[in-house]
Formats: structure tokens, sequence, C-alpha cells
């Protein structure tokens, strides 16, 4: 996977006392508008530095036809989603 770490347009569900749980995303490569729904979330890891909480997802997705493992990452501090590995 190689590190793009660009911002995405979220779809997210947040419940109480739960991390959010991403459902689709929006981002631009080469210019155009990319849509993922996310099918799989592999695996969920919580930092926290400070009073900044991040989490990461590994997720799995098939993107343009193939199959795709990729993460997303939440920085709750900033209230921003980012596409972080592809």
């Amino acid at each position: 996977m190689k590190a793009v770490r660009t911002t995405v347009d979220m779809v997210a569900v947040f419940r109480m006392g739960e991390p959010p749980e991403p459902v689709k995303f929006r981002y631009y490569e080469s210019g155009q508008p990319c849509t993922v729904h996310v099918d799989k979330v592999l695996d969920i890891r919580k930092v926290a530095y400070g009073n900044t909480r991040t989490y990461t997802y590994r997720c799995q997705s098939i993107v343009g036809r193939r199959e795709r493992v990729y993460e997303l990452k939440y920085i709750g501090s900033e209230l921003r989603w980012e596409l972080y590995k592809i």
C-alpha cells in the first residue's frame, strides 16, 4: 500500500459510546471523483495523542472492478476523514 493522505468526503454512522462506522466516501483521482462503498472493516485501531483521538480503519472494497485493501483515518479533534493508504 502506498501512503496517500488525502481528505475525503465521508458518510458515516455515529453511535453513542462506539467509534464511528464508515459507510462510503468520495475522493478525487486525477481530477475525477471516485465513490467507494466500504464493504468490510477488517480492523480498527484507536490512538490517542494528548487530547487528539485518531481511529485507523483497515477496510476492503471493490474499487474499479478490483478488490482493494485500504486504510481510512478519522481525526477526532479536526472532525475529518482521510484516505491514508491505498
